[in-house]
């Protein structure tokens, strides 16, 4: 599981364990693993160690639950972007580089690998539900709009070849590391990653002189 999940959090000066915030920990290791569809409540409270009744004194309903963890995923993956995509002492394509770096080193730690949270509900919930349709987009969205800031900095720079737009290029990412990220959970390896690393940044965003 990624970083930004593996920590305990305690209520303030009391020393207990907030619960709302384990069962969306352990809400995020099932729709990773299972799906939606596939995640059921009764397991995700077992893991969690938390009674039956607590889940609706913090979740009115499933979807609301998935709303609640989706919430948790996108914030963490926001800090991680922020972070290397904003360190500005790397050119942009160096940045970029190192943000799928990242991800490979978390993935290849996974056993099950499993996948991106995005990808996985888009293809189970999205058509279902459109609170959490609406929700994903949003999140697409924050992401390509932090691959665009990175890629027009690498065309002000000349890092990225005349011919590719920012804009197109940063969503052409998004769409083609998901198709990885879906063949990596597939295959449960991530050889899929590493070939869409070396195609994309290797190769098509190579401004070669």
């Amino acid at each position: 599981m990624f970083d930004f999940t593996r920590r305990l959090v305690y209520s303030s000066g009391m020393g207990k364990i907030d619960t709302r915030t384990v069962l969306i920990e352990e809400g995020l290791k099932a729709l990773l693993s299972h799906g939606y569809e596939g995640a059921g409540i009764g397991p995700v409270l077992k893991s969690a160690g938390v009674p039956k009744g607590s889940f609706y004194h913090f979740f009115a309903s499933k979807e609301e639950f998935a709303s609640a963890v989706l919430g948790f995923y996108t914030e963490g993956n926001q800090i991680v972007r922020t972070r290397i995509l904003g360190d500005e002492s790397q050119t942009p394509l160096k940045r970029l580089r190192a943000y799928f770096e990242y991800y490979e080193q978390e993935f290849a730690r996974e056993n099950p690998i499993g996948g991106c949270l995005l990808g996985n509900l888009a293809q189970s919930i999205a058509a279902h539900s459109d609170v959490l349709r609406q929700e994903l987009h949003r999140a697409f969205a924050a992401w390509q709009r932090d691959f665009q800031t990175v890629l027009r900095q690498a065309r002000a720079q000349g890092e990225l070849p005349a011919h590719l737009d920012p804009d197109e290029t940063a969503a052409f990412l998004i769409d083609a590391y998901e198709g990885a990220l879906i063949r990596m959970k597939t295959e449960g390896s991530i050889a899929p990653l590493k070939r869409f690393t070396t195609i994309t940044l290797d190769c098509l965003l190579t401004n070669h002189p």
